[in-house]
């Protein structure tokens, strides 16, 4: 019985010292590169040009905190690239950086976040915590909180888009949070960044917080990353496929130029990224169902679109139109947030065939009216505009091109806007009913049509030069092209509502050449046009008088 409870003893001891171990030290076998060395294992790899001082100092430092983490949970992936030539950090996939940069703060919260493929702001920022064994916060964020509303998006973490009170409670509400979960034996769904909802209410109660707003937002939870670098806020979701990326400048948020007052808060830009999903959702589900024959074949490019790069700009001179996608890379320019349907629908076709291997070369007039119809059509943004186009007429100096006119030009303007007040009265389009209009696909249309009528007249009456039309001698469509830009924005979608939007949408993959007007729709360009021009006649009360 002795000798059983001796063993019983020895037992113990060797379970308690073996859980009382620590882990196994990180081991990375030296591998000499091109111009730098290299650090790696199957998990991490640390790689340091020959341009930086104190290569083992710098070493010896990131392995360090490598350790620190991988003893809190086994590092899943990691690269670290260090070279002079990162002086200003490059955090997207890989951490780029200088030897400065591994000193920051900031620079341990990003191998936590890369360590493990964290997203969440909040999870890094309560981990960091927890890792590193920080003075826990006195912040009383709950009293913040129960007169302020609660969000955990990444941008509530950074000034100028949060207020320092909200930076200091949203930490601290994640540290606390993050202390809570792991008690909960949540600590793999933090590393998996795959925290619901649902996990957080009972804490949520406990501090006796509304996660009501937070539910709003739900769906930008476990998804994006948002950081600080060079004065730009980037915000960077995980998917490669159907994500996107946002860059902002903070030094254009400062500077406080009105178009910012767009997306100069963090509540701001979480309810522009929610009105991105529902509105590509919607534009994707309008083509399904009103273009079916075409989505069926098409669905594996349009349901995969690339990593698309949003850079909300400021323009440094004078520019017509409210964005821009950049040919031949991932980027659209918005200055404008109301255009970014229209811009996705060009991005839509174009990047995403091209990169199956299929040919878009269509004239640009038409790529324009498919784009307009499809966010006019489709868009919960379009409401947005059509307050826009009251305001300006209620306000006729707003209206582009203006700022110069002479009087006499100012007071033919005011009688435009007048009349185009009038026409869309005695059509039942009004500032008062536009969730009906925007429930009403023949509404919408209906006041696009009435909009580009007077956008054309008025744009002719300030310049005094008339608009192109288009001039196609030869009845080819790449001759369309002749017709200018916002004349495209009326045409276009009459084309669609005559002929189908099915179409139209297959001439995206058409060959165009020598395809003519009459080949496709029984009719030559100008032919076309008189229909267009009787269609409006027909459609709109009123719109004759400035055809």
């Amino acid at each position: 019985m002795k000798n059983k409870k001796i063993i019983l003893l020895l037992i113990i001891t060797i379970l308690l010292i073996g859980c009382s171990e620590k882990k196994e030290p990180i081991k990375l076998i030296e591998v000499s590169g091109e111009g730098s060395t290299i650090y790696e294992n199957d998990n991490i790899k640390i790689k340091i040009a020959d341009n930086v001082n104190e290569k083992e100092t710098i070493y010896t430092s990131i392995l360090n905190e490598l350790q620190k983490i991988d003893e809190f949970s086994p590092i899943e992936n990691i690269e670290i690239q260090i070279s002079k030539q990162y002086i200003v950090p490059n955090i997207d996939k890989i951490i780029k950086c200088d030897a400065k940069f591994i000193e920051t703060e900031e620079f341990k919260k990003e191998l936590i976040k890369k360590s493990y493929g964290i997203y969440d702001n909040w999870i890094s920022e309560g981990l960091y915590a927890k890792i590193y064994n920080t003075e826990k916060s006195q912040i009383d964020f709950a009293t913040y909180y129960s007169d302020n509303e609660f969000s955990l998006f990444g941008a509530r973490f950074f000034e100028p888009f949060a207020s320092k009170e909200e930076i200091e409670s949203v930490k601290s509400a994640s540290i606390d949070l993050v202390e809570y979960l792991l008690e909960n034996n949540k600590k793999m769904e933090l590393i998996k960044n795959n925290i619901e909802l649902s996990d957080i209410e009972a804490w949520a109660k406990e501090k006796d917080i509304d996660l009501s707003y937070q539910r709003e937002i739900e769906s930008l939870m476990n998804r994006m990353e948002v950081y600080d670098i060079a004065d730009k806020l980037i915000i960077n979701t995980r998917e490669e496929i159907n994500g996107f990326k946002i860059d902002i400048s903070i030094a254009d948020i400062k500077t406080g130029h009105e178009k910012t007052e767009q997306y100069d808060t963090s509540k701001k830009i979480e309810q522009i990224i929610l009105r991105f999903d529902r509105d590509i959702l919607a534009i994707k589900k309008g083509i399904e169902n009103d273009a079916p024959r075409f989505y069926a074949e098409y669905k594996e490019v349009l349901n995969n679109v690339p990593k698309i790069k949003y850079i909300f700009e400021m323009p440094s001179e004078p520019f017509r139109g409210g964005g821009y996608v950049m040919k031949g890379t991932d980027e659209i320019y918005l200055i404008n947030i109301n255009t970014q349907v229209h811009e996705y629908c060009h991005f839509l076709f174009h990047n995403p065939f091209i990169k199956k291997d299929i040919v878009v070369n269509k004239p640009s007039g038409l790529d324009e009216g498919i784009a307009n119809y499809l966010y006019v059509v489709y868009s919960e943004t379009y409401g947005k505009w059509i307050e826009r186009t009251f305001y300006v007429i209620e306000n006729p100096m707003e209206r582009n091109g203006v700022e110069n006119a002479t009087s006499d030009i100012l007071i033919a303007v005011e009688k435009l806007s007048e009349k185009q007040l009038n026409i869309y009265t005695e059509n039942n389009i009004s500032a008062n009913n536009v969730e009906e209009i925007l429930k009403s696909k023949n509404k919408r249309i209906l006041a696009s049509h009435v909009e580009y009528s007077f956008t054309i007249k008025i744009s002719e009456t300030i310049t005094g030069d008339k608009l192109s039309r288009g001039i196609a001698p030869l009845d080819l469509m790449n001759e369309g092209d002749s017709m200018d830009y916002v004349v495209n924005f009326s045409f276009i979608p009459y084309l669609i509502e005559e002929y189908g939007l099915e179409k139209i949408l297959y001439l995206n993959v058409a060959s165009f050449d020598g395809l003519t007007y009459k080949e496709v729709f029984g009719k030559t360009f100008d032919e076309l046009k008189v229909d267009w021009m009787d269609y409006l006649k027909e459609t709109i009360k009123g719109i004759e008088s400035i055809l």
